[in-house]
């Protein structure tokens, strides 16, 4: 089956404006596709513990056999190596697991109630599993020398 020149030349007037708008549409879409969603972005950061971090939050349960603290988790602040200012509010209802850095720290924490007040500052360790560097019960008011 031969395609005359006439055929030819009808069938690439009508590929060019095709690929020009190909052309024109992936830059588009390569832009659309790189920018990151705001939530996205929000959320990595928000969950990022590669470096100690300070949280705040009340106990909400103990996992006893798995060793698992769960905190209605109020906010956040990477202001080291104090945390005393930069507390920022974790909007919603977010929950977060943690685990004590060793045996004699879940002994002190599966001491406190549910609904005790915390202030921690945890790093996550190389499995990814966020662990309690130090903790203090906001509760009680901290005892200050007389």
């Amino acid at each position: 089956m031969a395609i005359s020149f006439s055929q030819l030349k009808f069938l690439l007037i009508g590929i060019f404006p095709v690929l020009g708008l190909c052309f024109l549409l992936l830059p588009a879409t390569a832009q659309i596709d790189s920018a990151p969603d705001p939530f996205d972005a929000f959320l990595q950061g928000v969950l990022n513990f590669r470096e100690p971090t300070g949280i705040r939050g009340t106990l909400r349960y103990i996992e006893r056999e798995e060793q698992i603290i769960w905190l209605n988790w109020e906010e956040r602040s990477d202001d080291r190596p104090l945390f005393q200012t930069g507390w920022q509010a974790i909007p919603g209802e977010a929950t977060l697991a943690v685990r004590p850095a060793n045996a004699e720290q879940f002994s002190a924490l599966q001491e406190l109630p549910n609904g005790t007040r915390l202030e921690l500052i945890i790093q996550a360790n190389e499995q990814g599993h966020r662990r309690i560097l130090s903790f203090q019960d906001r509760s009680t008011s901290p005892k200050v020398p007389l």
